[in-house]
């Protein structure tokens, strides 16, 4: 391949750039345009459950008559367990989305390659066709030139 003014140090060309871009440094590559939403979906569900575990274990607590020390406690045991295991799912869900958007965006190249191995054996065939007309041409103005020869000998 030829080097030019658009390809990197590596050797990657700027497309190559550009289809690596699409991706974050984050667990399970998660695409760029879908990190925002991804990281309000882990805020929102975070706090929906922090706000239903202080909210439950305060009133428990309370009925109880357990100390808030215990209580707080408590609080952060369930707030720490869920956020670990809140964050493995992420990055297992980023993994398998990962996964596919790997698989759409090869099968999306492998439909191009397809589409231009197609192009170019129609242009080889056209180019068949075109020199088998040109040796047709060539042909006739031989025998024609011939004739000539022999009408004007």
């Amino acid at each position: 391949m030829a080097n030019t003014h658009l390809d990197d140090e590596d050797g990657k060309t700027f497309q190559d750039l550009e289809q690596a871009d699409k991706y974050v440094a984050f667990p399970g590559g998660i695409p760029k345009k879908w990190l925002n939403p991804a990281f309000y979906i882990f805020v929102g569900i975070l706090v929906g459950y922090a706000l239903w575990v202080i909210t439950g274990e305060i009133l428990e607590g309370g009925k109880a008559g357990t100390p808030p020390l215990k209580t707080a406690k408590s609080i952060v045991t369930h707030l720490s367990a869920f956020t670990v295991l809140l964050t493995i799912t992420l990055i297992i869900c980023c993994k398998g989305l990962e996964r596919i958007m790997y698989y759409l965006d090869a099968k999306r190249i492998a439909d191009q390659l397809r589409q231009r191995a197609e192009q170019a054996e129609r242009r080889a065939e056209q180019a068949e066709r075109r020199a088998e007309q040109e040796k047709q041409r060539a042909e006739r103005a031989e025998r024609l030139l011939e004739e000539l020869r022999k009408n004007g000998s």
